[in-house]
């Protein structure tokens, strides 16, 4: 913390202090000890390292002096008006990543469309089984972002279950001329 505030690691161990004293934060819900071993000289030695987690680091930001601890306090200060105003912060990486996703998915079933009479119903089909999949996916991956994730649909029947003897047929269906058998190894 000391370096991501730029300030003397002194300053951060008083402003932890301060926290606690103060009962702005529960010592135990926010820091877990650490130990940390290892040999001086002939010596073993066992030092606790104190791990905070972001809570403490979001209030020491918030005390500490610095052009670093400025900046973050910026920072922190618009993600709050935005969650304020809008109900939301929106991470403006991901959601050009998920436009750029879009874009990709619309460019395949554009190509797709343009292949329709190319390509049999089946191969058509299975080409919008994996779009829909595709989808499904992203969807899946942005309610994990958001922490909104909860199971949508499951199948009650699995279409395969793999074994060692379907695995190992599948192995040999693709060399004919040598059969293995990892059981006898």
């Amino acid at each position: 913390m000391a370096e991501l505030f730029g300030v003397d690691r002194t300053s951060i161990v008083r402003h932890i202090r301060n926290i606690y004293k103060s009962e702005e934060l529960d010592e135990s819900s926010t820091c877990a000890k650490s130990a940390q071993v290892r040999m001086e000289g002939q010596r073993q030695i066992v030092r606790e390292i104190p791990l905070y987690n972001l809570d403490v680091i979001i209030s020491v930001g918030y005390r500490v002096n610095s052009k670093n601890a400025t900046s973050f306090r910026r920072w922190a200060t618009s993600v709050l008006k935005q969650y304020i105003i809008k109900g939301y912060a929106i991470n403006q990486q991901i959601k050009l990543d998920r436009y750029k996703e879009l874009k990709d998915v619309v460019r395949l079933m554009s190509r797709a469309i343009g292949l329709q009479e190319e390509v049999s119903n089946e191969e058509y089909g299975g080409l919008f089984n994996v779009i829909s999949d595709y989808v499904y996916a992203l969807d899946t991956l942005d309610h994990y972002d958001y922490q909104s994730l909860a199971i949508q649909k499951t199948t009650s029947d699995a279409s395969f279950h793999a074994t060692y003897d379907n695995a190992m047929e599948a192995i040999n269906a693709l060399n004919p001329n040598r059969s293995l058998d990892f059981n006898s190894c």
